[in-house]
């Protein structure tokens, strides 16, 4: 009876124990089995970290083992760094950094030998950070900026960034080669003392004003042109005008009654268009009564609307 009541027992502690014998690997995940013993092993055959790498999914691990796991997935974390320039001056800057854990089976069997879990069976990716990543950059921003005064590193800052993220590759490339991988390296924005940034803003309200006067002085003198231009067009227009006035006047001198004649010519047109206007009645001037255009030299003029031959002459030209 007792032996029947101890294999029971056994039966029992074995199938209340039974739930334990698997274990999850979440995605983004890889881990190892982690060899341990007891009292149904009879404390013998436990080694250690031990097998293959394991994927995600559910593995059998019996009584006693359990899975020791590290994080794979991709993190990104901020970092703000402060650091000296030559001079002493204090210099900060923001890195965002995107990595994640080298789950090769190399880098996952090397980050099991060397890190311990933080967060229960699994070694976070904030572990790998503080221990891998963090340190390399420090490094890489003191080794680029402490060489440099406060003044040139406020004029190479664009080079400041591309010589801490170059650095910063070298150093994991060499150190931590099969450990993290880093997909990739940002400087947000740098942190200047107080003092210089108001001697920073100072410069470029100078600048401002500066590049103000000069588009002041450039818009007066292209005035100045653009009125000197207008002056020489506005002779060049009277030049012609003159040449043109002389022109007709000598024309008028030779033939004086030109002017009479083309007068008349337009008067249909100036009683068409005065009629249009309104009711008013307009009687037609004696062309002989015209007046004639005088020009320089001897006068010249019509004959007496007395004479029979002239108005002869001028009686089909009446409307």
């Amino acid at each position: 009876m007792k032996r029947a009541l101890l294999v029971l027992s056994v039966l029992g502690i074995a199938a209340s124990s039974s739930g334990c014998a698997t274990q999850d690997i979440p995605q983004a995940h890889r881990g190892r089995l982690f060899s341990r013993t007891g009292l149904f092993a009879l404390y013998a055959g436990s080694n250690g970290i031990s097998g293959p790498v394991l994927d995600p999914g559910t593995h059998f691990l019996g009584v006693y083992n359990e899975l020791r796991v590290v994080d794979c997935s991709t993190t990104t974390m901020r970092e703000s760094l402060d650091t000296l320039t030559r001079d002493g001056v204090h210099f900060g800057f923001d890195l965002v950094v995107r990595f994640s854990a080298d789950c090769s089976n190399e880098g996952v069997t090397q980050l099991l030998a060397t890190l311990r879990p933080d967060q229960e069976d699994t070694i976070s990716a904030k572990r790998i950070y503080q221990t891998y990543v963090q340190p390399a950059i420090g490094e890489a921003a003191r080794e680029f900026v402490s060489p440099l005064r406060a003044n040139e590193l406020n004029e190479r800052q664009a080079a400041v960034a591309d010589g801490v993220k170059k650095r910063f590759g070298e150093i994991m490339a060499t150190r931590e080669r099969t450990l993290v991988k880093i997909h990739e390296l940002n400087i947000s924005h740098f942190q200047f003392p107080q003092a210089l940034d108001a001697a920073n803003l100072e410069r470029a309200a100078q600048a401002l004003m500066r590049d103000k006067a000069i588009a002041e002085r450039e818009r007066v003198s292209a005035e100045v042109e653009t009125m000197k231009m207008r002056k020489d067009l506005a002779d060049q227009e009277a030049q012609v005008a003159v040449v043109r006035i002389e022109k007709v006047g000598a024309a008028l001198e030779k033939n004086p009654a030109y002017a009479q004649w083309e007068f008349m010519q337009r008067l249909p047109e100036i009683y068409r268009e005065a009629g249009a206007r309104g009711n008013m009645i307009l009687a037609a001037p004696n062309p002989m009564n015209v007046p004639q255009l005088t020009m320089p030299g001897p006068a010249t003029r019509l004959p007496s609307p007395d004479a029979a031959a002239p108005a002869r002459k001028i009686a089909p030209l009446l409307p």
